[in-house]
């Protein structure tokens, strides 16, 4: 038997259209503890401008979104609320001055203002994860997109 589990994000009735096209009509769902969740649809379906939405890069015409039961649209701080959710965009938005160590690091350091040294400590834990380790000192144009 599962125990219950807690709503982290829940989207309802989101809706968001540009110039007179309605991309978003009305989607709902939520995600609880350990739920992993995939957008799948064709191009231009609206997934990216959902996930824009749950970021605040685009405020909805309409609809609530929750994370932990606080409706975001609401926030004054919406830092804050960043500094807690996280986006991994299609291109992936890497400073190409950097290395990959580097590019973990600085998110941490600048947004949650952790010391340099746990966000290395973080960063080298979650490149080991994705076997990304041989790679620390590479620059973004050496690695391959796969």
């Amino acid at each position: 038997m599962q125990a219950n589990r807690e709503t982290i994000l829940e989207i309802r009735n989101l809706k968001k259209g540009f110039n007179g096209l309605d991309v978003l009509k009305g989607v709902s769902f939520e995600v609880k503890t350990k739920d992993i969740i995939t957008l799948i649809g064709s191009s231009g379906c609206g997934k990216s401008t959902t996930l824009r939405c749950i970021n605040l890069l685009e405020k909805p015409d309409a609809g609530e979104i929750l994370f932990h039961g606080q409706n975001i649209l609401e926030l004054k701080n919406t830092n804050e609320y960043r500094a807690k959710v996280g986006m991994v965009f299609q291109n992936f938005n890497l400073f190409n001055n950097l290395d990959v160590l580097e590019n973990c690091i600085l998110g941490q350091v600048k947004v949650l203002k952790r010391s340099r040294q746990q966000a290395e400590k973080n960063a080298l834990e979650n490149l080991r994860k994705v076997d990304m380790e041989s790679h620390l000192h590479h620059r973004v144009n050496q690695l391959s997109g796969g």
